[in-house]
């Protein structure tokens, strides 16, 4: 009966999200000309600029465009697909989902013959390309834009304490730069100035940079790697260093930090930058730089990781899909649209041949004139291929519960390794049940 109960409650909460989204956003047309597109900010700001572009080719087309915040766009998409109706035309998805949404069969493979995707893989960054491939060889997304992983840094804060970043290139360097960093800056015997918004960034900056993440090539639970030991050591080592300020990602606290210049070096996605000059840091011009990723080891090479990026699949559920195949290759294959998506939501173009425009050698005022784009090109080109899997975003939440269980409650780091292992190999058997 209890279960019974649960199981009820589940469905309710399923259909009451469906029934908000329906009514709030509306669902996929059943006009034979009327596409419905959804995504997230600030995806819709250069999509409002390309519909009309689109539509000079196809002008019968009318495009709908429906706009959400990012985590309730992708709880949308899990809603109306996990109910088998409701779902969009053509769908937006970030990275952090596209496994989760996809590798489950909720997607067109574009491989099929009314699509032929795979003529355009040589265009496309390759890691991007195998992000968008499940293991069993289908494609289920076409890439959209790129992010790059780099390090976002306060020059004029290096500058003041006398650090060249160019001599920063080792893991070991970062922490001996954090040495002279973190800091209590007014007197008052309080630290009021980290190197790091929170050691966590550590891990996934070593963790992302392996070409296999949660499994292995057959598939099997991958979390007892070295590279996994090594990056638990180092996020635990800068932790115990006090070198991070324990802010948590997008609140309000770790908008005024890295306003402030109170964290001074973090990694993140390329896509940074556009959010830095028109919101969370509109007045600091010229006081952040780029670089990349600092070698694990001394004499090392330079870690390479993607940090986001977007795609567009076309759910199973659409009626309208050749036409919606149209409108995707009009934004992914396109060098004017991809251009524009560069200019109007900062999403570094996916599609290769954009990269030739002029403004990929064009000094960028905010990052104090740096041609940042130059070396986002140099870092997309050597970052792995890892094929996604519907189960990536099972095994994300267990992995980060443990990283936390290392950094904050100092568990044994051989214990959380086995651990993460034990519960996953355990989720996977309850899933596959």
């Amino acid at each position: 009966m209890k279960k019974r109960s649960i199981f009820i409650n589940l469905l309710l909460i399923v259909l009451m999200r469906l029934a908000v989204f329906t009514n709030c956003k509306g669902k996929s047309s059943d006009s034979p000309n009327e596409l419905i597109v959804a995504v997230y900010p600030n995806l819709n700001v250069a999509y409002k600029e390309l519909i009309p572009e689109f539509k000079k080719k196809f002008p019968k087309v009318k495009i709908k465009l429906k706009t959400l915040g990012f985590q309730d766009h992708h709880n949308m998409l899990i809603t109306t697909m996990a109910a088998n109706q409701g779902a969009p035309d053509v769908a937006a998805v970030e990275i952090e989902f596209i496994g989760q949404l996809g590798a489950g069969g909720g997607f067109v493979n574009l491989f099929g013959k009314d699509y032929n995707a795979k003529k355009y893989k040589r265009n496309i960054v390759p890691y991007k390309w195998a992000q968008s491939m499940t293991t069993d060889g289908k494609m289920i997304a076409m890439p959209v834009d790129i992010a790059p992983g780099c390090i976002y840094y306060r020059k004029d804060v290096l500058d003041k304490n006398h650090i060249n970043i160019n001599r920063i290139r080792s893991l070991q360097d970062v922490y001996n730069m954090g040495k002279k960093i973190t800091k209590d800056t007014d007197g008052d015997g309080k630290i009021d100035q980290w190197l790091l918004p929170t050691a966590s960034y550590i891990f996934f900056m070593i963790f992302n940079s392996s070409q296999y993440r949660y499994f292995d090539k057959d598939g099997k639970p991958n979390l007892k790697r070295p590279i996994v030991r090594a990056a638990l050591k180092w996020a635990r080592k800068f932790r115990e260093a006090k070198m991070d300020a324990k802010i948590s990602d997008w609140t309000n606290e770790w908008y005024a930090a890295i306003r402030n210049g109170k964290v001074v070096y973090f990694p993140m996605g390329a896509w940074l930058t556009g959010h830095l000059k028109t919101w969370i840091a509109q007045k600091e011009i010229g006081k952040f730089r780029v670089a990349a990723l600092p070698a694990l080891k001394r004499g090392g090479r330079p870690l390479t990781m993607s940090w986001g990026g977007s795609f567009l699949a076309i759910p199973k559920q659409s009626k309208k899909k050749k036409m919606a195949w149209e409108f995707i290759k009009f934004l992914t294959t396109n060098v004017k649209s991809q251009l524009v998506g560069l200019e109007k939501a900062d999403a570094f173009p996916s599609w290769m041949p954009a990269w030739r425009n002029k403004i990929f050698r064009t000094p960028m005022p905010y990052l104090g004139g740096q041609n940042a784009r130059q070396l986002w090109i140099s870092i997309a080109k050597k970052i792995p291929n890892v094929n996604t899997t519907e189960n990536d975003s099972v095994a994300n939440l267990i992995l980060i519960s443990e990283v936390g269980y290392v950094i904050d409650k100092g568990k044994d780091i051989e214990k959380a390794m086995e651990d993460a292992s034990r519960r996953l190999t355990e989720r996977l058997k309850r899933i596959r049940r």
